[in-house]
């Protein structure tokens, strides 16, 4: 645990951790469709509320965390930081059960060759929420292996010695935590130690400073972009800017004449363009002469007309009651509405890319990535190496969400580090970031509901057409056959959530000629869009205030019914609901349940040039334990800011065959000039963390809508909106 051990030990002298059990999903494949539908309704209503956990490698605190020479303690953390604040909230639990200051605990991010390795990465809101318990249970061993040292080398009994700050004291006895793990060679493990009560915790729940902004505002060398190895070439590669394109023929004799070029790779479907420096290889890259085979050459109606409630394979996710039979007896007094979302990409400043170095028997990569224990088993599969002679060296990502997870970029950036024999900075141009991405898939959304003589709802149903976010970048088709269609990701929010008799969710899944997967939020996004513009359009349509109807279908005894009172009691008291709006305003609401965090905003608008501009959103966010507040504060800022995007500007077009947008110019985004008033209060509805990052952005588009009808009498409802 001392610096000085720089070789990982593989186990204790005394005795082992026990180590957790992987998760596998499998499970026998129905032979019938109605057990099929039955074992689908079920996956998905557990999936709605599904603790994503940490699939740890290794319980041993030697691989978790190390003592230095000053006394501070290194933490290395299985989860990427790119951008989130995780590696805050994760010193300070780290720093409650150790007994250190916050200024004691540096955080790293950990490197598959002696760190520990999570095999789920990092998504799904989950980090804090997962490793809540097993920070605190493994810091709290590792102090009681310190202490049990320390009182045997001292003769004295472990309850006599005490800790403050890294510093133990028995008596006249006193010893650092590096003094103690410098000089031990074998250590007892004792069994996990009881944790910390909730009230006796020192730094969680009060307001803490991000620790990784120093090096950011200085602009240290700390994303993978960034880095650099001695005798480093860059790399572009090619890639097809036509939706299905292949590589039909390529000339490479004017690229390899440029300045600065050292090689142009012909490796089976990989072409790349080797050079001493990257102005170099984007040239030479431009210089070749590449003829496509095009496939089809897609326009915008026809791309977004293969995904529409009816097309693709049907799966139901939820059914109660009988909604369609209801619907059905008196199809005249039925109100339906459609909504559509676009196709959408990440957009991070931080362009796809890896620096690579490979060398006869191992590799190394520096990327920032989600997945590095997957970026690991993928990488030795393409250079035939075996897994533990790669090392992923995770870095600081500029921005990811959720595109990060896919390592076929760094497999052939390790595929031409091991064909020029040097390191390799390998990185996507502006254009094929746009041209050759991952996308957020397209939604289209049909609701119908009917109403009871006294305006109540009777029946409510809910068909969301959309393609897959994580089914198709499996390597079999064992999910479609098992899931028929994603509703882990994609279909993620497509249930209603409110207390109706009768209700049902549909999920459409269809292909598409591009690959689509996970972008912020998932499914929440287009769901809690469509659902939530439905509810207030229903609450326009019976009168009732769009917040009362809410609380009257989330109403009950349950503690989820009570969580959703308190978070719209305090929407609408914090937001002035009630109260007078000022003149030229428009005033909005929605609300969204991502597993087990309630987000709920309200949003006002006004319009300035025949422009939707936000002025305000007020954010009320139940997310559990809030373990920094100020960091909560600020994930709920980047969502909201986020989500205006999304709910204004962004959305990909398809034109002769290729995606339009090569650059930010033509895929507008919220600026700075764009930010309204945000203000965030926090609910803590249980005493242990759930989900932050991506719960506050499903609220926002809905809650936009609603704003605009108020103030203008028009309902929109296609994502981005406009008005004209």
């Amino acid at each position: 645990m001392a610096t000085e051990d720089k070789q990982p030990k593989k186990k204790f002298s005394r005795r082992k951790f026990l180590q957790r059990g992987a998760i596998i999903f499998g499970g026998t494949v129905v032979a019938t469709i109605a057990a099929k539908g039955h074992i689908r309704r079920f996956m998905a209503q557990k999936a709605e509320e599904l603790d994503i956990p940490s699939v740890l490698s290794t319980y041993e605190p030697h691989f978790w965390f190390e003592v230095l020479p000053d006394n501070t303690v290194v933490y290395k953390s299985t989860k990427l930081e790119m951008g989130q604040g995780i590696f805050t909230g994760l010193a300070m639990l780290a720093a409650e059960e150790l007994e250190v200051s916050l200024e004691q605990i540096k955080v790293v991010h950990a490197n598959t060759a002696n760190g520990v390795e999570d095999s789920l990465g990092t998504g799904g809101s989950n980090t804090t929420s997962s490793l809540f318990k097993p920070v605190r249970e493994v810091a709290a061993t590792l102090r009681e292996m310190l202490k049990t040292e320390a009182a045997r080398q001292w003769g004295v009994p472990i309850t006599s010695v005490k800790v403050a700050n890294g510093i133990m004291t028995s008596g006249t006895h006193k010893a650092t935590y590096y003094d103690i793990s410098v000089s031990t060679k074998e250590w007892e493990v004792p069994k996990t130690p009881a944790l910390k009560p909730t009230a006796a915790f020192r730094f969680v729940g009060k307001d803490v400073k991000r620790i990784d902004l120093p090096p950011k505002v200085m602009g240290n060398p700390i994303f993978g972009i960034d880095q650099h190895l001695p005798d480093m070439l860059y790399a572009v590669m090619l890639q097809s800017p036509y939706i299905g394109g292949t590589l039909k023929s390529i000339n490479a004799g004017a690229a390899a004449k440029i300045n600065g070029v050292v090689q142009v790779i012909e490796d089976g479907e990989l072409v790349a363009v080797v050079a001493k420096n990257r102005y170099a290889a984007e040239k030479g890259l431009q210089a070749l002469e590449a003829v496509w085979d095009i496939p089809k050459k897609w326009q915008q109606a026809e791309f977004e007309a293969l995904t529409t409630v009816g097309i693709g394979t049907e799966v139901r996710i939820q059914s109660e009651g009988s909604p369609e039979s209801i619907l059905e007896e008196t199809p005249n007094e039925v109100f339906r509405q459609e909504y559509r979302t676009p196709l959408a990409t990440h957009a991070h400043m931080e362009p796809h890319g890896a620096v690579a170095q490979v060398e006869k028997d191992k590799a190394t990569l520096f990327v920032g990535t989600q997945a590095s224990t997957v970026f690991r088993t993928a990488i030795a599969k393409a250079i035939d190496l075996k897994t533990e002679q790669v090392n992923i060296e995770t870095t600081f990502a500029g921005g990811s969400f959720g595109r990060r997870m896919d390592a076929k970029h760094s497999e052939k950036a390790a595929r031409i580090a091991q064909i020029v024999g040097k390191p390799v900075h390998v990185f996507n141009t502006r254009q094929q970031e746009f041209q050759n991405a991952i996308y957020r898939p397209q939604t289209h959304h049909v609701l119908a509901a009917k109403f009871t003589k006294n305006g109540s709802i009777e029946a409510i149903t809910h068909h969301q057409a959309t393609a897959d976010q994580i089914l198709g970048g499996l390597p079999s088709n064992l999910g479609y056959t098992l899931l028929g269609a994603d509703f882990v990701s994609a279909g993620h929010g497509a249930s209603i959530l409110y207390n109706i008799t009768h209700k049902s969710a549909t999920l459409w899944q269809n292909k598409l000629p591009v690959q689509t997967g996970i972008w912020r939020s998932v499914g929440m996004l287009p769901n809690t869009f469509a659902i939530e513009s439905f509810m207030n359009e229903l609450a326009h349509k019976t009168g009732k205030d769009p917040i009362r109807m809410r609380m009257e279908l989330l109403s009950g005894t349950e503690p989820i019914n009570r969580r959703y009172q308190k978070v719209l009691e305090t929407l609408a008291e914090k937001s002035g609901w009630n109260q007078p709006k000022a003149a030229g305003i428009g005033r909005g609401m929605a609300i969204g349940n991502d597993r087990k965090s309630i987000a709920a905003a309200v949003i006002e608008v006004m319009v300035v040039d025949n422009k939707i501009q936000v002025k305000k959103v007020t954010q009320v966010l139940d997310a559990g334990l809030a373990i920094n507040p100020e960091g909560i504060r600020q994930q709920v800022e980047g969502a909201t800011m986020m989500g205006i995007t999304a709910a204004l500007y962004e959305g990909l077009t398809v034109k002769d065959g290729q995606i339009a947008a090569t650059n930010f110019h033509e895929y507008p985004m919220a600026t700075l000039a764009d930010t309204p008033e945000i203000e965030t209060f926090i609910v803590e509805g249980h005493d242990e963390p759930y989900g932050v990052g991506e719960p506050p952005l499903a609220p926002v588009a809905p809650a936009i809508a609603a704003a605009i009808f108020d103030l203008t009498g028009k309902h929109l409802r296609t994502l981005p909106l406009k008005l004209s």
